[in-house]
């Protein structure tokens, strides 16, 4: 087999963070299964060793420390990105117009999807560089019978199925729906506002890690799945669970 010479690209990982979150107050750092909710992707992509640097772009002094205490730099983002109104876009231009990072690739990643792997950003960019696409979203499978919404008093009708005929879900293969995980981008193209664009790709991901942290409705469903599929570097589980074998005597004593 011949050798890869493909050029190593420079790749940076971006997390928005801003402090004001009006859904859940400093939602970015409550505590989520013991640990800060910024602490759980910024792990993940810190070991996922497909980054050169990991950024984090916040507006607060404890999601600054927090973030520092996690190996990654800070971006004290201006006040005139960190409003309610304010894009994930509109924040990442700033960051790539302050700092004009040295890079090919440029990956951001919301603290709000707290269950992704280092092995979904090694995949992800194995795609992005195997098919060398310009940019890459992550998405779920899911197996959801939408509707149109009417007026009241319209007749409304289904839009992935015939009422009288609904699939199985065996025979169906459902509906890719972006899940906000990450976003893998040309540094060239997010420098000029695009995020999504040229040649699009996508990365499937397990539907049990999808969850989406925007009111206090969804933090114990999170808290949940984060439990069984979140990244601790501390305990290098998760998703990646190890097999546990217990050995027993033929008196049913174990062995330790």
């Amino acid at each position: 087999m011949e050798p890869d010479s493909r050029k190593k690209l420079r790749v940076i990982g971006v997390i928005l963070a801003r402090g004001g979150s009006t859904g859940i107050k400093l939602k970015n750092i409550k505590l989520l299964a013991g640990r800060p909710l910024l602490y759980w992707s910024l792990h993940a992509l810190r070991d996922s060793g497909v980054v050169d640097e990991v950024w984090v772009s916040t507006d607060h002094d404890d999601i600054e420390r927090i973030a520092l205490e996690g190996g990654a730099r800070v971006h004290r983002r201006s006040p005139e990105v960190s409003l309610d109104t304010t894009s994930s876009l509109e924040s990442l231009v700033e960051f790539m117009d302050v700092h004009k990072p040295q890079c090919d690739v440029v990956i951001h990643v919301q603290a709000t999807t707290p269950c992704i792997q280092p092995i979904h950003f090694k995949e992800l960019m194995k795609k992005y560089e195997d098919y060398n696409y310009d940019s890459i979203v992550t998405v779920v499978r899911l197996h959801l019978f939408r509707w149109q919404e009417v007026p009241d008093g319209v007749n409304t009708f289904a839009l992935t199925h015939h009422p009288d005929e609904k699939p199985r879900r065996q025979d169906w293969n459902g509906e890719l729906f972006e899940n906000g995980a990450a976003y893998v981008t040309r540094a060239h193209m997010l420098q000029r506002g695009v995020r999504l664009g040229g040649k699009v790709g996508y990365y499937e991901m397990p539907e049990r890690l999808f969850v989406d942290i925007d009111t206090y409705d969804d933090w114990p469903i999170a808290e949940d799945r984060v439990r069984r599929y979140g990244y601790n570097p501390d305990e290098q589980d998760g998703e990646n669970d190890q097999i546990k074998v217990l050995i027993c005597h033929a008196n049913g004593t174990h062995v330790p």
